[in-house]
């Protein structure tokens, strides 16, 4: 069986994914930890976590089928003319706002 180098990255997020959760279980979390050590914590955590999360966004991604480098706020508004959409309207605005109201 060959494994190709996709898989293996996904069989290394998934360890690494895991990993981060079981550290998450053993790590102690003093109830009396200042802001400071709280700040600290929650930054390891989630730097533990980062790779696991690029991997699933990563992975979202390929099943949504996006490909590329996200395209720039004056390519999305060309974009969005050649479809037939006002990218200046804000009826989609307007209607979560009267829904607010209701």
């Amino acid at each position: 069986m060959t494994i190709t180098a996709e898989e293996l990255e996904q069989r290394l997020s998934a360890v690494e994914q895991e990993l981060a959760r079981l550290k998450l279980q053993i790590e102690r979390r003093p109830a009396d930890e200042t802001p400071a050590e709280r700040g600290a914590r929650l930054l390891r955590e989630s730097l533990a976590s980062q790779s696991a999360i690029s991997a699933a966004a990563e992975k979202a991604f390929d099943e949504m089928g996006i490909s590329g480098a996200a395209v720039g706020i004056e390519k999305l508004r060309e974009m969005m003319l050649a479809s037939g959409v006002d990218p200046t309207d804000n009826s989609f605005s307007r209607e979560i706002i009267a829904m607010r109201d209701e």
